[in-house]
């Protein structure tokens, strides 16, 4: 695998987490700005540690998908965009535009889908993959040629870093978080069970959930809390737990208008961002733009 690895970031997982996680910025008109300027200096950095690698930055299309459909719950309980963020999205698509990275949006589905329909096709290809994104859905899509990266905390997971961390390989995520459910995206999973249960009940059948419910008469042997009653809970939410597993499984053959070879950055559109820097009142990156350009004799 001596190929430069293909890099896929979750921009709207970053774009949250900026949002979030760093102090707010505005300009001199009150513009936000801060999850714009969080996001692109984890792009420019990822892009110095890969500077060969095709690259594409996803984030989710706008309105609903088709996990809306299997369960209309889905996601109920988060809170509406603040407007302080819905804002900066459409600056961020165009800066990144601007930089020259290609950007997928694809309707229907998530951007995780995206992300996971080209990771495996370039993992079948013998390329390796890098994804950087904070959520832990990802984990389910790591094998020995994609890794996930976490530019804001700097970690790093392998096979052996989803065990070390979850406490089951990347092949029984899925069963992982249909059983806990996640509260992020208001996933179900069986109630009362939570991580450490999980674990212990796919650890114990040695298998993932099908196993589980071929085996649940061996639920109250095995060492968890509440194990007497745990199979009656389980057999009472079986539906719940084989829907949420629906629900938690990111799609690997979204059919998609680009292919691998063209997800290569391109030159910069220097002018284009000239002017978004400006409203965005980004200083130091205007200034960067003209010595960039005095040193190649454009200026």
């Amino acid at each position: 695998m001596s190929q430069a690895p293909l890099v896929l970031v979750d921009g709207s997982s970053y774009l949250y987490r900026a949002f979030h996680a760093l102090p707010p910025l505005a300009t001199s008109k009150g513009l936000p700005t801060g999850a714009v300027k969080g996001v692109l200096n984890m792009l420019k950095s990822l892009r110095r540690q890969y500077p060969d690698s095709p690259f594409a930055v996803v984030f989710d299309a706008k309105g609903g998908t088709f996990r809306d459909d299997l369960y209309a719950e889905y996601k109920a309980n988060r809170p509406s965009m603040p407007d302080d963020l819905r804002v900066q999205i459409d600056l961020l698509h165009a800066c990144v535009k601007g930089l020259g990275y290609p950007l997928l949006c694809v309707d229907g589905v998530e951007a995780d889908d995206v992300i996971g329909t080209l990771a495996r096709s370039s993992a079948a290809a013998d390329r390796p993959v890098i994804i950087s994104t904070g959520d832990k859905d990802m984990a389910q899509l790591v094998d020995g040629h994609i890794t996930l990266v976490n530019t804001m905390t700097g970690s790093v997971q392998d096979v052996a870093g989803v065990k070390e961390k979850f406490g089951v390989g990347p092949e029984h995520i899925i069963d992982y978080l249909a059983l806990m459910g996640d509260k992020v995206d208001n996933i179900p999973g069986v109630p009362g069970v939570g991580e450490k249960t999980a674990v212990g009940l796919l650890v114990g059948v040695g298998g993932g959930l099908k196993e589980l419910y071929e085996n649940l008469e061996m639920v109250a042997t095995l060492p968890i809390r509440g194990a007497k009653t745990l199979a009656a809970k389980l057999e009472e939410h079986r539906a719940m737990a084989f829907l949420s597993y629906e629900l938690a499984t990111i799609k690997i053959d979204v059919p998609l208008d680009i292919e691998l070879d063209q997800l290569h950055c391109g030159e910069p559109d220097r002018e284009a961002l000239l002017e978004l820097y400006a409203e965005l009142e980004f200083k130091s990156w205007i200034e960067d733009l003209h010595r960039d350009a005095k040193r190649v004799g454009l200026e």
